[in-house]
């Protein structure tokens, strides 16, 4: 696999999703339509400045370009990172959406460290295919933290700053293959200040009909509701 050829398919993606075609590119970048073509099609390799000009002509960051190597199995050596992100680059999260009947999904990709127990983070929300992520209904970069009982999540909507959106997560520090937290954040459909059940997990989930009724309020969300007159997830 070429590294040329995978960054040419985020161009491409990103591109499209800007309803731009490859001249109206060129023209951003001052290149020539056959040129940009041939980096979309991974046949010249990028580089630096005209990687950043692209980013910056599609509304991206350049690190939303670049491809990332699947990870190896988990190393594990971090002193400060919990067992459940040992050696995971990216998360994909589940929620069910009340407000059309439909299940969401979004991807979440894990950068570099910014500070102790801090990371870089982008989201991608609301998906129709987790493979295809860069399609998707909104886009939020933020960090990550690491606590002793809980990992934070905080993100801004890129094109919407007012919109924050928060992932709690408790016992990150035990590993497992999913995790079960509370978000937090603005509904626009209507417009109002949401907390969410969802679901994360280390990789795509099969969505059967189980799966997809495990993400509903269940009585036992209910009974706690009532008990605290707050919404939590302990799961």
């Amino acid at each position: 696999m070429r590294i040329s050829e995978e960054i040419g398919k985020k161009i491409n993606i990103f591109r499209k999703k800007k309803g731009w075609t490859v001249q109206e590119l060129g023209d951003a970048i001052c290149k020539s339509k056959a040129t940009v073509s041939k980096y979309e099609k991974g046949q010249i390799s990028l580089d630096v400045d005209t990687l950043y000009d692209i980013a910056a002509a599609l509304g991206v960051s350049p690190e939303q370009l670049l491809y990332y190597a699947p990870e190896p199995e988990p190393v594990r050596q971090e002193d400060a990172v919990p067992s459940f992100f040992q050696g995971i680059r990216r998360l994909y999260m589940y929620t069910f959406d009340g407000r059309n009947n439909s299940l969401s999904r979004s991807l979440i990709e894990i950068g570099g460290k910014q500070a102790d127990n801090t990371y870089k983070v982008m989201m991608y929300m609301t998906c129709d295919d987790v493979a295809q992520y860069q399609h998707c209904e909104n886009t939020y970069t933020g960090r990550m933290v690491h606590y002793d009982a809980l990992t934070r999540l905080v993100f801004q909507n890129r094109d919407t700053p007012m919109e924050q959106y928060t992932i709690n997560m408790l016992a990150s520090y035990l590993d497992a293959p999913y995790k079960w937290v509370l978000n937090y954040g603005l509904s626009s459909r209507p417009f109002m200040p949401i907390a969410a059940k969802a679901l994360i997990t280390k990789k795509p989930t099969a969505e059967t009909a189980d799966f997809i009724k495990a993400l509903h309020i269940s009585k036992e969300d209910i009974r706690i509701l009532k008990l605290y007159n707050m919404l939590a997830v302990t799961g």
